[in-house]
């Protein structure tokens, strides 16, 4: 992991706009690995998440992973995404508890929603071009709407190798894809002492 991920941050912090991005090549080529779990398992049956993630809001596919490709990925978490989401966010003891893959094709959007369970969400566009995805579609708009505690509104485009990592307890939503096919990577977590809730 790159020790200067804290450095390659934008100024936002989460305790004050709710998201962060983060910018760092480790980190993206992990999510590409979670992604290529995606496209080597076409047809999941049995799908597995720890805690309800509503769906109704997504107008566009939605992409599940089993038991065994959910303990797989979750490797990759402990090992490499864990201690970066926790010193990001200043929460501890985080878990992972839904992964999925949205696939919004031309007018697809996901509508603005709070998430009832888990508390962090990290998304990355698989849709555009890095050193590790040669082959990533191409797509126009599809930006991700995050609605701050103080009302505000951001529109937020992601660029190659960022990750954005959102309270899902705050509306959020994802622009209307103008064209192409925009995939895109969720991993949903939340500190473990929630369960207890």
């Amino acid at each position: 992991m790159d020790k200067n991920f804290i450095k390659n941050q934008t100024s936002h912090s989460f305790e004050k706009d709710q998201f962060v991005i983060l910018k760092d090549k480790s980190i993206s080529k992990t999510f590409n690995t979670i992604n290529n779990f995606f496209n080597q398992h076409k047809f999941i049956r049995n799908s597995y998440e720890k805690v309800w993630v509503g769906e109704n809001h997504v107008q566009g596919g939605i992409k599940k992973i089993n038991y065994k490709l959910f303990k797989e990925i979750n490797k990759y978490f402990v090992c490499e995404l864990k201690d970066v989401f926790e010193k990001s966010t200043n929460l501890n003891d985080l878990e992972l508890v839904v992964v999925r893959k949205n696939i919004l094709k031309k007018k697809d959007s996901i509508s603005m929603h709070k998430d009832r369970f888990g508390y962090c969400v990290a998304i990355t566009v698989q849709g555009t071009s890095t050193q590790y995805n040669k082959s990533a579609l191409k797509f126009t708009g599809g930006n991700v709407l995050f609605k701050k505690d103080n009302g505000i509104i951001v529109d937020i485009k992601l660029k190659p190798n960022e990750l954005l990592l959102a309270k899902c307890t705050n509306e959020h939503g994802v622009q209307k894809v103008i064209s192409g096919q925009r995939q895109s990577i969720a991993l949903f977590t939340q500190p473990k002492s929630n369960f207890n809730d």
